[in-house]
């Protein structure tokens, strides 16, 4: 239900042509960036992983909450105020993207390094 809000939200705002005023307590954008990114791999890893993930019910916006000290409703504001400047608001997600893409490069070559060999374990 909170997705549907979110998109209408951001449907309406994006058809319209008068922005809406910064709320008092807008999160800065590079900080709006932080917490889009890391909804984007959460989102990812949700979608692209075993049903045990999934069923686990893991909640990601309290912890998000915690770890940039925001709240909902600043988060639904500064959504809803970013989304108003569509420009500005597709430069954040491309730089979402750009970070993504970066992360994924490090990880393929992260991959591609050969393994340790492990150590012999005595016998007993």
């Amino acid at each position: 239900m909170k997705r549907i809000v979110l998109f209408l939200s951001f449907l309406i705002v994006a058809c319209g042509t008068q922005m809406i005023d910064p709320p008092e307590r807008l999160i800065e954008k590079d900080k709006f960036v932080d917490i889009l990114f890391d909804l984007s791999i959460y989102n990812g890893v949700k979608n692209n992983t075993t049903p045990a993930f999934t069923s686990s019910n893991l909640q990601i916006m309290p912890y998000l909450y915690s770890k940039y000290d925001f709240d909902s409703v600043q988060f639904f504001e500064s959504n809803l105020y970013y989304a108003s400047r569509g420009d500005l608001y597709l430069a954040m997600f491309d730089t979402v993207r750009a970070r993504i893409e970066r992360t994924e490069q490090l990880m393929d070559s992260l991959r591609a390094l050969p393994l340790p060999e492990s150590p012999e374990v005595p016998e007993d």
